[in-house]
Parts: structure tokens; C-alpha cells; sequence
């Protein structure tokens, strides 16, 4: 399979894709604390992970596989 390059504004919008996931991931978190709802802490722990996922296609500038997202440390 051939990687598919993300460029420019494509590696902005994964960027600001993981920053958005990342701040939703700590809202997650200060809401689960706050309030005690258990839904909310799982709900930003996939959050955090949505926003590694973005920050790792935006590090490596091209798309990575399911594989990758789930043993990041093979693809080096």
C-alpha cells in the first residue's frame, strides 16, 4: 500500500484537528471530574486518542494505517 502524503493546508487542518480533539478531550476530563459522570472520562480518553491519531499524521505529513495508529513504534 502507498502512503498518501498530506501537505499544506492538509497538514494544518490535521493540526488544528488534533488540537480540537485534544481541548475536547480535556473538557472530557474536567467534566468527569466535576460532575462525576464515568461516560465523560471514557468519552475523553477517545478523544485523546483521536487527537494522538491527528498529531501523528500531522508529525509524519502523511496518512498512516490502522496498524500504525495501533503499534506506532513498528513504523519507525
Amino acid at each position: 500500500m502507498r502512503a498518501v502524503r498530506v501537505r499544506g493546508i492538509n497538514r494544518l487542518v490535521a493540526t488544528v484537528l488534533a488540537v480540537v480533539w485534544a481541548a475536547a478531550g480535556a473538557i472530557g476530563v474536567i467534566a468527569a471530574f466535576r460532575y462525576g459522570h464515568a461516560l465523560a472520562g471514557v468519552a475523553a480518553l477517545f478523544a485523546f486518542t483521536y487527537a494522538a491519531a491527528w498529531a501523528l499524521v500531522a508529525r509524519r505529513a502523511r496518512l498512516v494505517s490502522w496498524t500504525e495508529l495501533l503499534r506506532p513504534w513498528r513504523a519507525l
